[in-house]
């Protein structure tokens, strides 16, 4: 069975409320596309991350119908994902450990970005050709089906344990992943690790300006129903860059690459 690679560009415009005015501007997500759930990509962090106890929500919806030779690609659903993070410090170093819990299913959202895309001429790719709120994950392969579910699930997804050494501007990242979600329903399952370096920097003469730029590689074990087209080694990086229009707001994008 072959093994394709494609290279996934996210990019995020946002207003967010920044605890500390002094931190670079940077949107702390990452890929929540239900493929990509095994993968041990990391959540961009600011080198002054506060330690403590955070609860953050993710709503995801997707939706791809793509076909290529004897393949078929059906991703139609939502997922909520809320996770524990808790993140420590003393001195340089910096330690953090997430723990999700996600909620998949056919969601309320496909009316909402239908209409979105109607007031403003965009294509829907194929949303509106498709039953509305419903859930569907289905691969097909000639005469195979590898992947086909028909019913949402909730559950854990995978405990994330980072570990970092970072500087005024600067931060050394490591993170382990451990395979506690379910490989089958997509909730993870994959077994892995990551490295990657963070540099945050400030623009113009007030400093209002600010992001951050990063670039690493993870190396992973996944099973489940595409383990066999799974990669094993991923390269992934991410540019932020937001305006600070108050000690507390900022508007700003980021962008994400991974293969």
């Amino acid at each position: 069975m072959s093994k394709p690679c494609c290279a996934v560009l996210l990019g995020g415009l946002l207003m967010v409320s920044a605890a500390d005015a002094a931190e670079p501007f940077v949107i702390a997500s990452f890929n929540q596309a239900a493929l990509a759930r095994h993968a041990p990509l990391p959540v961009p962090q600011t080198p002054g991350v506060p330690a403590g106890v955070q609860v953050v929500a993710d709503w995801t919806t997707e939706n791809v119908i793509d076909t290529r030779g004897d393949e078929t690609l059906l991703l139609d659903g939502e997922a909520l994902r809320l996770a524990l993070r808790v993140a420590a410090a003393r001195g340089p170093w910096r330690w953090t450990a997430e723990l999700p819990l996600l909620s998949s299913g056919g969601g309320v959202l496909d009316a909402p970005i239908e209409n979105w895309h109607g007031w403003f001429g965009l294509p829907n790719a194929g949303r509106d050709t498709l039953p509305r709120d419903d859930y569907r994950y289905r691969y097909q392969r000639g005469a195979d089906t590898p992947l086909d579910l028909a019913r949402g699930d909730s559950g854990l997804g995978d405990l994330r344990l980072g570990a970092g050494y970072c500087g005024a501007t600067r931060c050394a990242r490591t993170m382990l992943q451990l395979p506690s979600g379910d490989a089958d329903h997509l909730h993870g399952g994959g077994l892995g690790v990551a490295a990657w370096i963070e540099q945050a920097y400030r623009l113009g003469p007030d400093g209002r300006w600010s992001g951050m730029i990063a670039a690493g590689g993870s190396a992973l074990r996944a099973n489940g129903p595409l383990e066999a087209q799974q990669r094993e080694v991923l390269g992934f990086g991410w540019a932020s860059l937001g305006y600070a229009i108050t000690e507390r707001w900022a508007l700003g994008a980021q962008f994400t690459l991974h293969t």
